[in-house]
């Protein structure tokens, strides 16, 4: 009798998993990179280790009729530093996707964040450009607003659309940038950006505007391209201005670079963050490393950055894509030295 209901069992399972039904696309996938960090916050220095953004995540998508496609994301941070997550605190969404263009909602990048991360030579890691573009890292902060640009939207409503011979035109809005319920739409924020791409070079601008408090409706303008002068030689560049934000209007702008020598890659980039309404309130930042990769899969790096501010500033350098970050002392120079691995799956 027990042979005869695993047999069952057997042939019920196998049934099932020969279902059309079931015949999605299910990938699990994820990142690992932490660092070793000597730490300045322009009087003391520390040692560090830092998880930088590491994540698992879950994708899956079906074919439909009519040459539809549904799919979804769940991504969550993995702090492999001090062993504690934060479940779907990435990008997580379900979406729609056919001739029309890609429709998204949940919580993911803003079109304005993603310009960003298509040309910062050092995303998630010291020197990364988000210590000067976003608000709260800005040395003139106000807790009612909180970070402003370079952020995910909770609650957010999104379209991409298809192709127009190279353009794709990205818009996304949220009517309540928060948690929970809401009946007065606090926060509501937009975000839009267009870009152009072909193979080695990229343009975009994006805008974007965050209904905040104290009567701040923080909203910026950002341009962000790059070209390959070479198969192996990449130049980049950001330039935002930004408008209603804590301490006055700021303009952030730069370059970086990165060459290929086989299995190496050197790379830097140099930002300046302009004054704003306070005197002495800007800084500069520069940043060089090299990576060591062993194809897609795995990446060792150094990396030494440092932000130099003025006496009315408290930019950082670890700031953005970080889970370890050192606050800066006002006027003094933020310095880093990291060594890190990458590891994708």
């Amino acid at each position: 009798m027990k042979t005869i209901k695993l047999s069952l069992v057997a042939a019920a399972l196998c049934s099932v998993m020969a279902t059309p039904a079931l015949a999605n696309t299910v990938q699990i996938y994820g990142r690992a990179h932490l660092s070793v960090d000597s730490l300045d916050n322009g009087v003391d220095s520390g040692t560090n280790v830092s998880s930088n953004s590491s994540r698992l995540g879950f994708r899956a998508k079906h074919e439909l009729d009519g040459g539809l496609e549904a799919f979804m994301q769940i991504e969550q941070n993995i702090r492999f530093d001090e062993g504690s997550g934060n479940w779907a605190s990435r990008d997580s969404f379900v979406g729609l996707k056919g001739g029309f263009g890609t429709v998204r909602i949940g919580q993911f990048d803003t079109p304005l964040k993603n310009v960003r991360g298509k040309v910062d030579m050092f995303g998630d890691r010291v020197g990364d450009i988000r210590n000067l573009t976003r608000t709260s890292t800005s040395g003139s902060t106000n807790a009612n607003i909180g970070n402003v640009f370079d952020e995910r939207y909770r609650n957010g409503v999104a379209y991409t659309s298809p192709k127009f011979g190279d353009f794709v035109f990205d818009f996304h809005y949220t009517p309540h940038n928060n948690s929970g319920a809401t009946v007065d739409n606090i926060q509501e924020s937009y975000s839009m950006s267009v870009a152009y791409e072909v193979k080695g070079f990229y343009a975009a601008v994006a805008y974007e505007t965050f209904e905040g408090a104290n009567g701040l409706d923080p909203n910026a303008v950002r341009v962000g391209l790059y070209y390959d002068l070479t198969s192996d030689l990449r130049v980049s560049g950001l330039y935002q201005t930004a408008s209603d934000v804590p301490g006055g209007d700021r303009n952030v702008y730069g370059l970086g670079t990165s060459y290929k020598m086989g299995d190496y890659t050197l790379r830097g980039q140099y930002y300046v963050a302009g004054k704003n309404d306070v005197a002495e309130s800007g800084a500069n930042m520069f940043v060089f490393g090299v990576d060591r990769n062993f194809g897609r899969a795995l990446t060792l790096y150094a990396a030494y950055a440092v932000t130099s501010n003025d006496d009315n500033a408290n930019f950082r350098v670890t700031a953005g894509g970080r889970d370890t970050q050192l606050n800066t002392v006002t006027g003094q120079d933020a310095k880093a030295l990291s060594l890190g691995v990458v590891y994708n799956f």
